[in-house]
């Protein structure tokens, strides 16, 4: 993964303002670390879908003040704050056009896959959110695994 260089705890703390959220702590500590990053081709980057037995293929970890926008959490959780759910950020992409979001607090917190485009059959109006993983952590092993 290329990382997006280092970010400032304010900037991690403005992010928190901005959109009402408290980050867990292991994905503060991926930030301070790596600030998100691009996947390359090389590595798979594959995370499984359990509830619809479907791979997706991350491209992006987003991070913050990146100097590009499309690589930002700020600029992505912005334009689709209106149709998120309370706590959540937008923290990545897939080739598959989806994104990858965090709740930060509450009994659905965890890592979740939005099919926001439908690439998958399973996905309609009624349902195209899919968990991934409990935090941060837990899916930020699964890439690991998958790409050793």
């Amino acid at each position: 993964m290329e990382s997006f260089g280092k970010v400032q705890e304010e900037s991690i703390q403005k992010i928190e303002n901005l959109f009402h959220v408290v980050l867990p702590e292991d994905y503060t500590k991926f930030l301070l670390d790596f600030n998100g990053g691009v996947i390359f081709n090389t590595e798979p980057g594959e995370v499984y879908l359990k509830d619809i037995a479907q791979f997706i293929n991350i491209d992006v970890l987003y991070g913050i003040d990146t100097g590009k926008s499309e690589c930002d959490i700020e600029y992505w959780t912005d334009k689709y704050f209106d149709e998120l759910l309370e706590n959540t950020i937008i923290i990545g992409d897939s080739l598959q056009h989806g994104f990858i979001v965090m709740i930060c607090a509450g009994e659905n917190a965890g890592v979740y896959y939005y099919d926001d485009s439908y690439y998958f059959e399973e996905s309609n109006d009624e349902g195209n959110v899919y968990w991934i993983a409990e935090n941060f952590e837990e899916f930020w092993k699964m890439l690991k695994n998958y790409r050793n």
